[in-house]
């Protein structure tokens, strides 16, 4: 008798979590592909809002939980590069989270504690919409500045930085003549730019140790003393979006916020 009970007992526990389960993770709100999200995806829209690119985070999830954030650090009250943290990320059904330790990222400047509770709203191969469930810093609850954010997935096989290496000169910026400024770019993300000093020569812009990462179509530019792209005697970002880039024409035409730029390939170094 009391091991029937015990089973049945234990079918109604099975059952009321089953219907939890189907209540939860619907038709509406289905189950997430936990395989499809391990890729890198750039996170460019809150709530159907399109951010400006130097708002844009880069997101890396990886097969052991860990999930890499890739944005604008502030280094201080006026300095800034593209850096990184790793936090953990876990899923069940359609729920998911976010947690760890991070710093300089949107505008923290000392180490912080993050709980981050999303549920999934869009949940496709290559378009991914979470929703906000619970968000707190340092264990209090607060705001974000958004209750959906939409990232795309960079597909596996997207061109890699190689199809930028070389010297490009600017030619145009917004259709005007633009064409004071080179910049060089090598492996090991490291990025050289230089100003025109005569009619063909020219010199060094900074201290000859910027840097710069590719996402695909999206292009960070991490500037030090830079008057033109950033801030003189300061680091900063720059980030564009690849409009087009073809090795055929020795074309590439860039984009930052309402600025659109066209450069020209000059060399291989």
């Amino acid at each position: 008798m009391l091991r029937r009970n015990y089973t049945a007992v234990f079918m109604c526990a099975v059952i009321v979590i089953a219907v939890c389960v189907i209540t939860s993770c619907n038709r509406d709100n289905p189950a997430y592909n936990r395989e499809n999200l391990k890729a890198t995806w750039i996170v460019d829209t809150y709530d159907g809002n399109l951010l400006d690119e130097r708002d844009y985070t880069v997101m890396t999830f990886t097969s052991s939980g860990t999930v890499r954030y890739e944005g604008v650090l502030t280094l201080d009250s006026a300095n800034y590069q593209w850096g990184e943290n790793t936090l953990r990320y876990t899923i069940y059904c359609c729920d998911f989270s976010i947690n760890g330790l991070f710093s300089g990222l949107y505008g923290y400047l000392d180490q912080v504690s993050t709980r981050q509770e999303y549920s999934f709203i869009v949940s496709q191969d290559s378009l991914m919409t979470l929703g906000v469930e619970s968000y707190s810093i340092n264990g209090t609850e607060v705001t974000p500045e958004y209750t959906q954010m939409t990232m795309r997935k960079i597909p596996l096989d997207y061109a890699v930085a190689d199809t930028l290496y070389g010297v490009w000169q600017f030619n145009t910026k917004n259709g005007g003549e633009f064409m004071n400024y080179r910049v060089q770019f090598q492996p090991e993300n490291v990025l050289s730019m230089s100003v025109r000093s005569g009619e063909n020569s020219w010199d060094p812009v900074g201290n000859g140790e910027d840097y710069y990462r590719l996402y695909e179509d999206y292009l960070v530019m991490t500037l030090y003393d830079n008057w033109e792209f950033g801030t003189t005697g300061k680091w900063d970002v720059k980030c564009f979006l690849i409009d087009s880039i073809s090795a055929v024409s020795g074309r590439m035409t860039l984009s930052s916020g309402p600025d659109e730029y066209v450069l020209s390939y000059i060399s291989s170094n």
